[in-house]
């Protein structure tokens, strides 16, 4: 599902940042392993010798390109059953705390709430969320 993959690569963001030590969007290749492994992918020994091979000539890896806004809509436009370009508040909440890193009802709430992307209190501007919390 187009959502996991999103996820996937925001959480392997989040994990080359960890191992980017110097600050400057790059990793040493012998972290590729364990970049993959830290958010539960599981590549054998072959495998990780086979992205290391892939690597540039000087060793680095460059932090991965940034998720594009346009995937994630077309994830929540999946579940926008209207083409409205809206989603139930219900819904949005349950992908909140339930796929990709899960968010307590709390943290979603005021994820909602500070993106000022409800409306109406049922319903919520996709667009205008993924705007907030992408820029």
């Amino acid at each position: 599902m187009l959502f996991d993959k999103i996820v996937l690569v925001l959480d392997l963001k989040e994990a080359f940042m960890l191992f980017d030590y110097r600050k400057n969007g790059t990793i040493s290749s012998r972290d590729i392993g364990a970049v993959i492994r830290s958010v539960g992918l599981k590549p054998t020994e072959s495998e990780v010798a086979q992205i290391r091979e892939e690597v540039d000539r000087t060793g680095k890896v460059t932090d991965p390109p940034p998720t594009r806004t346009d995937d994630i809509r077309e994830m929540f436009a999946i579940y926008d059953t209207k083409k409205s370009g809206r989603i139930s508040l219900a819904e949005m909440r349950h992908l909140l705390t339930t796929v990709g890193e899960k968010l307590s009802e709390e943290e979603a709430d005021d994820l909602l709430k500070m993106t000022n992307c409800v409306e109406n209190g049922s319903v919520v501007d996709y667009n205008r969320f993924v705007q907030a919390v992408m820029h």
